[in-house]
């Protein structure tokens, strides 16, 4: 009987001992996921804090360039915006107060400069030299800091290191060593002190497409148009893939090309268009020029009927280039009807293409013509930009189209490109040329 009660209280000891266990670990493991969403809530933060600082500099860069107010208020005013943003992404960054002070106080000031500036432009007043210029200090801080952001981050992968801290950093002394991001208020980074004085990848994309057409085609059907944009010969085995459904329901096609580069494609179940093609995993030798493979997506697209095209931007990755081409009517640039070709620089073979804006917008345009004429455009930017160019366009302008032209020129070595109205005059949109990763980017 003694033997049998020691065995119960033993058994029920353990049975305690693997609860206790038990909650232990399922409270660790609380702790982990808790811990694991914090910082993923951290990098979230982090990674709006470069954006924010990118379109900062984006936009202070391009007002050199602006001629009329609306233009300068709607880039100061998306600035000031930003700002705010960065100020609260900054504010909750697990980081030494002391070490970011200086940089959230800039971002304040930032904020509030744009916000005074709005309010005397919007009395009618322009802004005058001295402002300009401290506009201009200001976007080349704003590049020193994303540049330092950037660092850090490249440290911090570099050194494994991780956003969340093991206790409380808040009042402890700037540690860039632990916490590579405090860098931006460490020696070099300069705040100034304030003082007051006073692309078109948005074309339309929703209502009934132009260029689809209205015959039905079969799953069969969509195979064999896929096959046929590749290259017969290049194509080893075609097959029916995952199929799309939405406004541009698609047939899912799969490719393998015979060096068993593997293509998925979608193909329009209405009008048979291909809507898109992409390689599942590519990377190739850099043999061709640009202009070599300019002149291959030139022959492709003219060979599947797209009509003429001209290129007007272009990236290079992983030994494949992409290239931006819009249609041309009468010599006018239309940037709606853009379709994005992908090669590969070894071959110049095309494995990737992108036509959604193309098939939504493309028609033929009744109305080009321009009551401005070409010289009274190069008149409002002169002494703006330097070199510059004209050239009739068409633009995607809120889920419409407006005809402008495009004044193409660098102003102290940087390229912008300003377009104009050409029926009103008035300045639309400025764009800037900026050096990407993979090539030069308009924005």
């Amino acid at each position: 009987m003694k033997k049998r009660t020691h065995s119960i209280l033993y058994s029920l000891l353990g049975l305690g001992v693997m609860v206790t266990l038990f909650f232990a670990l399922y409270h660790a493991s609380e702790a982990v996921r808790a811990k694991d969403a914090l910082e993923i809530n951290y990098t979230q933060r982090l990674m709006e804090s470069r954006e924010n600082l990118s379109a900062i500099s984006l936009g202070l860069g391009k007002l050199p360039a602006a001629g009329e107010n609306h233009t300068i208020i709607q880039l100061l005013s998306g600035a000031g915006v930003r700002a705010e943003g960065l100020v609260g992404d900054l504010s909750s960054l697990p980081l030494s107060h002391a070490a970011m002070e200086d940089a959230i106080i800039f971002c304040n000031q930032l904020s509030e400069y744009t916000g005074l500036l709005l309010d005397k432009l919007a009395s009618g007043r322009s802004l005058t030299e001295k402002e300009r210029e401290t506009l201009a200090g200001l976007c080349s801080q704003c590049r020193l800091l994303e540049g330092q952001f950037a660092l850090a981050w490249d440290t911090m992968l570099q050194d494994s290191l991780r956003l969340s801290p093991q206790d409380n950093v808040f009042y402890q002394e700037p540690s860039a060593a632990s916490r590579p991001l405090e860098i931006a208020g460490a020696a070099g980074m300069a705040y100034p002190s304030m003082v007051y004085d006073g692309a078109f990848s948005h074309a339309r994309s929703t209502g009934v497409p132009k260029a689809l057409g209205s015959k039905a085609v079969t799953a069969e059907e969509a195979i064999r148009i896929a096959t046929e944009y590749i290259g017969a010969p290049r194509v080893t085995s075609a097959v029916h893939g995952a199929d799309i459904s939405g406004d541009l329901s698609c047939y899912g096609v799969t490719l393998t090309l015979g060096d068993g580069t593997v293509l998925n494609a979608a193909v329009t179940r209405q009008g048979g268009q291909l809507l898109w093609i992409m390689p599942e995993h590519a990377s190739f030798s850099a043999a061709l020029t640009l202009e070599e493979c300019r002149r291959s997506a030139e022959y492709f697209l003219l060979n599947h009927e797209y009509g003429p095209m001209e290129i007007v931007d272009y990236q290079v990755y992983d030994g494949m280039a992409v290239l931006n081409f819009v249609s041309v009517q009468d010599g006018a640039l239309l940037y709606p009807d853009l379709v994005k070709v992908q090669l590969r620089m070894d071959t110049g073979e095309v494995v990737g293409l992108e036509a959604h804006d193309y098939i939504m917008n493309h028609t033929r345009r009744q109305k080009l013509e321009a009551a401005l004429s070409p010289e009274a455009a190069l008149e409002k930017v002169q002494g703006r930009l330097e070199n510059a160019e004209v050239r009739l366009c068409l633009i995607p302008w809120q889920q419409q189209e407006r005809l402008c032209y495009e004044l193409k020129g660098s102003l102290d070595g940087q390229e912008y490109r300003i377009y104009i109205d050409a029926n009103t005059g008035e300045e639309v949109e400025v764009h800037m040329t900026v050096d990407g990763t993979d090539g030069p980017l308009s924005v």
